[in-house]
This record gives structure tokens, sequence and C-alpha cells, in this order.
């Protein structure tokens, strides 16, 4: 979840799927720093890792491929995907 360089402590996202993704995020000189920033920019806590903005926005556009991928586009009624087909607007 975080990683050191020159004792300095930085998070990293924990997907890297967005092609402009951030990989990590601002350096600073402990951890709780570091976590903090990444609560501060809104990044998501998955519970294995935290994802960035960018790779946030991507998993968001692709939903209905995602849910495919997962296999659990069989757990929803036919048709309530259909919406999700062209991407869903994401704020910015």
């Amino acid at each position: 979840m975080f990683v050191e360089r020159n004792n300095q402590y930085s998070v990293v996202c924990h997907t890297r799927v967005a092609e402009d993704c951030l990989e990590n995020g601002k350096w600073f000189d402990s951890e709780e720093e570091a976590q903090d920033w990444v609560e501060e920019e809104c990044w998501i806590f998955s519970g294995e890792g935290w994802i960035c903005l960018k790779c946030n926005a991507h998993f968001m556009r692709n939903l209905s491929q995602t849910r495919r991928d997962k296999g659990l586009d069989s757990l929803l009624p036919d048709g309530w995907d259909d919406d999700l087909e062209v991407g869903i607007n994401t704020v910015r």
C-alpha cells in the first residue's frame, strides 16, 4: 500500500488500470501524511488498497464490461444493465 524512497512515503494506486493512472500519490515524511493526502484527494479505499481517481473513473466508464468480466451480470434481471452500455458520465 505504501512505497518508500529516500525516507519519503507515498500511497500506491492498487489497481493501475487507467492509461493515465497516477500510480502513486505525493511524497511525504510519514505514512500517516501520505494516507491523509489520499483521503483529502478522495482516493477510494477498496479494502485491499487505495484506488486513484483516474482508475475509479476508468472503472465507472466500463462498469458493465467489468461486471460481465467478473460474471456478475447474471445476478441482475434482463435489461437492468442496458443503460450502462454507454457508460456513466463522471464528475471531474
